[in-house]
């Protein structure tokens, strides 16, 4: 009997939600990762690079480029920190609000979707696991 592996099986579920939101964003010329970040700086009003990759929504290699790309498309506005002239932060724009909100109802698709699938116990699981892997990668 082939038994799955759980992490074959979590690489293969954010393949999926990414390839789904990919195709949901075509129209915006979005990809998900670039979704996800303006849903992020929805939820925190404002945030910085560091706090981007800190989340783990992107890597620090890309992150630099994926603002550039949103700030050209006029999603998100840049913000000179006060404090030290090399900082920035980001924030959306209204046209970054409003593909947002879209962002924000394709996530709230997937999200009934999975809780159709999933019960509360299996959630904790999913967020017991969660807590484990970033655990996992503080350690190293």
């Amino acid at each position: 009997m082939n038994k799955i592996k759980i992490p074959v099986l979590i690489s293969r579920i954010s393949k999926l939600q990414r390839k789904i939101l990919n195709e949901k964003l075509k129209d915006f010329n979005l990809e998900a990762s670039q979704g996800i970040i303006l849903f992020k700086i929805k939820e925190l009003g404002e945030s910085t690079p560091k706090e981007l990759i800190e989340m783990g929504i992107i890597e620090k290699p890309a992150i630099s480029k994926t603002l550039a790309k949103l700030e050209k498309l006029g999603y998100i506005e840049k913000i000179p920190s006060l404090k030290d002239a090399r900082s920035f932060s980001v924030r959306l724009t209204k046209n970054g609000e409003m593909i947002e909100s879209c962002v924000n109802d394709f996530i709230e698709d997937l999200n009934n979707k999975f809780k159709m699938i999933l019960n509360n116990n299996s959630l904790k699981e999913l967020e017991t696991l969660l807590v484990f892997l970033e655990n996992e990668s503080i350690k190293k």
